[in-house]
């Protein structure tokens, strides 16, 4: 039965992050998605946090891998589109 209800629901952040991750800071960097209540590219969630902006692109990275952010793209009229995180539904 819990692997039926598993499979629905997304993986939680694990309680031991990955080498070089703080729980602490995953859990602001979910902590800013979440209060902005739209999509966040890394340079903002770092204004949010007061992390560095790469520092904040390698955790919503991290949360992208663990299923907890989904990535959206957002096309402009010229160059590489812009990548943005938001919380998983």
């Amino acid at each position: 039965m819990d692997a039926l209800f598993s499979a629905v629901r997304p993986p939680a952040v694990p309680r031991v992050p990955a080498k070089g991750h703080s729980a602490p800071t995953l859990a602001l960097v979910q902590q800013a998605l979440r209060a902005a209540h739209r999509d966040l590219s890394a340079a903002e969630a770092a204004e949010l946090t007061g992390l560095s902006r790469a520092t904040a692109q390698r955790y919503l990275s991290y949360l992208v891998e663990e299923g907890r952010v989904r990535p959206v793209l957002r096309y402009g009229a010229t160059g590489r589109p812009e990548h943005r995180y938001k919380i998983a539904s």
